[in-house]
């Protein structure tokens, strides 16, 4: 029996079931609603369960319920994606929170960034929250699980994000690169930290009071800096 994962609401659904990249073995949809997908569930008609809206209430995870709900196979990508030459990617060490991540893969594929990295201390990607907060684009991004060792076989330059790093205004991340971040609460491991030599930081007003930003804030900040300019 193969693994499989949840996705909600009409924008993710709707992503999952335009772009093929993971199996689809069930799909409920309120009665009430079905016109809105009869196109996109061409060829679904046996795995597709038309339910009412107390039903959906019953199931859903969401505080407001959806008019959709998919069941999807677990698939992550292929990691020798890291050994193609001109391929960028984010390393998430220890990210825990499901919000963070999913927000993280919507970054990477809003800066076209190829791959999301996460170690097995990281929240899955299949956590309904993840793809909740990805708002569809988990389609759109390689997604492996692996550990640091992985990123250092890839040969590509290492980024990462420290308090006490370089200003990322004096930096120029090289596109073909892994940029490391590190969790919430601890930041990158030590054994990791050994193997970066490019350190930077993100430098906010010298009278703030904040310790440290949200660590999808901090990869939006980054990413614009690395992959913004190629856009305009």
């Amino acid at each position: 029996m193969y693994d499989i994962f949840i996705a909600e609401g009409d924008k993710v659904c709707t992503e999952l079931l335009k772009t093929p990249k993971y199996r689809i073995d069930s799909v409920f949809i309120v009665q009430d609603t079905l016109h809105k997908y009869e196109i996109l569930l061409e060829g679904l008609k046996e795995k597709t369960e038309i339910i009412s809206s107390r039903e959906m209430e019953q199931i859903s995870a969401l505080k407001t319920t959806s008019d959709i709900l998919l069941l999807l196979e677990v698939k992550e990508d292929d990691d020798n994606v890291l050994l193609k030459k001109g391929t960028s990617a984010i390393y998430l060490d220890g990210v825990q929170d499901p919000g963070n991540v999913g927000t993280i893969i919507r970054i990477a594929d809003w800066y076209g960034i190829d791959a999301l990295i996460r170690n097995n201390q990281c929240a899955d990607f299949f956590n309904p929250k993840v793809v909740q907060a990805t708002m569809g684009s988990l389609v759109n991004v390689d997604l492996i699980t692996a550990d640091y060792s992985k990123i250092l076989r890839s040969g590509k330059t290492l980024y990462g994000t420290f308090m006490d790093g370089v200003d990322i205004n004096a930096v120029i991340i090289e596109s073909d690169a892994i940029l490391v971040m590190g969790s919430e609460g601890k930041g990158i491991s030590t054994e990791l930290e050994k193997s970066i030599r490019n350190k930077i930081a993100i430098n906010g007003s010298r009278s703030k009071i904040a310790e440290s930003l949200n660590v999808s804030v901090a990869a939006g900040i980054i990413c614009e800096r690395w992959k913004g300019g190629v856009y305009r």
